[in-house]
């Protein structure tokens, strides 16, 4: 759940640099990625390799942006919002046709933002030559820590609109159609676009849904309240770094135990449910990070267990597999932490772990 956080007033308390670098990690996961299951993206080639400065320049960056147009965007999360209410079996009937007017305008109103700031950013593809050698290695850049901060501040009002206009009483799953609408806005979006525009804005769409779903603003600001040298600072200093890959490890354990169990949107291998078990992989590691440099459970308790008792019996992942996954990702974190950092981290994942067993009853009710 988004909640707001006023990162930029944090960095200029007397403990700014642990916040620095905390958001220094963050910003480092809104990276094109040149590599993907160990093959390089970007082909040695020379026309190919102009193809991508062309399109990270100014002109290519107003094309791009133009091609998004605000009828295209609206009719895209129009579209959007019609799956996820599908996905999450909600009766636009009960909402009523205003309500998902109202949701749509927040969508298109966030894009635009998004886009514009896409526009006037530049991050241009450089040739770097080692030691005189030939080969070429493209550095392409993304979103800087700068942008970070500027880019939370622009979208988090929107964001809190948008969540606040399908948020009823205590309807946690609400939380989790939001993250689904924007997911499948991105993908819908990203369709209108050639390889190389996708390749540059994916990093500004993973941003804006991970900023629906992941505390990570609200992680920066935590560590405002360390010092550099404190335990709690240092564990989830090193361990931030490692979260998507993380991710990735559990969930290839997972579709090794799971290889036959649906859900509603397919099989662990189709790749709609791949990125978002991977992105709720990084939301879970997010929380537990968040917890130990709060000092407290209370956003584990109060916020992801009521949002995954709602939401995963509604798109049907079975208890079982939850069990699961927190235990492999437990084990994982564990398999991963110094062993100087492993008894601080301990009581945190046992905690961790007990608290969605003993929400398995709820879980149940949902079903």
């Amino acid at each position: 759940m988004l909640i707001a956080s006023d990162l930029a007033s944090t960095l200029t308390t007397t403990s700014a640099l642990t916040v620095k670098e905390l958001v220094q990690t963050w910003a480092g996961r809104y990276r094109p990625q040149t590599h993907r299951n160990g093959r390089n993206l970007v082909v040695q080639n020379t026309i190919i390799f102009d193809s991508l400065v062309q399109t990270a320049l100014p002109e290519g960056r107003r094309e791009t942006v133009t091609k998004l147009h605000r009828s295209l965007i609206k009719l895209n999360c129009e579209f959007a919002e019609t799956q996820t209410r599908e996905l999450h079996d909600y009766d636009s009937s009960k909402s009523g046709l205003s309500e998902t007017k109202r949701i749509v305008q927040c969508a298109v109103e966030i894009y635009l933002t998004l886009l514009e700031f896409y526009q006037r950013s530049l991050s241009v593809p450089t040739q770097k030559t080692q030691d005189g050698e030939d080969d070429h290695e493209p550095s392409l850049g993304g979103l800087s820590v700068s942008d970070i901060i500027e880019l939370a501040s622009l979208i988090e009002p929107l964001l809190l609109e948008y969540q606040e206009r399908h948020q009823v009483s205590d309807d946690w799953s609400r939380v989790g159609f939001l993250t689904t609408h924007i997911n499948f806005s991105n993908v819908a979006l990203l369709k209108n676009l050639t390889p190389a525009e996708q390749f540059f804005i994916e990093p500004y769409f993973k941003f804006l849904e991970e900023q629906v779903a992941l505390p990570w603003q609200r992680i920066c600001a935590a560590a405002g309240t360390h010092q550099y040298i404190s335990p709690a600072f240092r564990l989830v200093k090193r361990m931030l770094p490692d979260a998507e890959e993380i991710a990735y490890r559990v969930y290839m354990n997972l579709l090794q135990q799971f290889p036959k169990t649906f859900m509603k949107r397919g099989r662990l291998d189709h790749p709609g449910v791949r990125h978002s078990c991977i992105r709720d992989l990084n939301m879970f590691q997010a929380y537990l990070w968040l917890c130990v440099l709060q000092g407290s459970f209370e956003p584990v308790e109060d916020e992801l267990i009521r949002l995954c008792t709602m939401v995963m019996p509604r798109v049907g992942v079975p208890w079982e597999m939850t069990t699961q996954w927190n235990e492999l990702l437990m084990t994982e974190v564990m398999d991963r932490t110094l062993l100087s950092h492993q008894a601080f981290l301990e009581p945190y994942m046992t905690r961790f772990i007990q608290t969605f067993q003993q929400s398995q009853d709820k879980f149940a009710a949902e079903s």
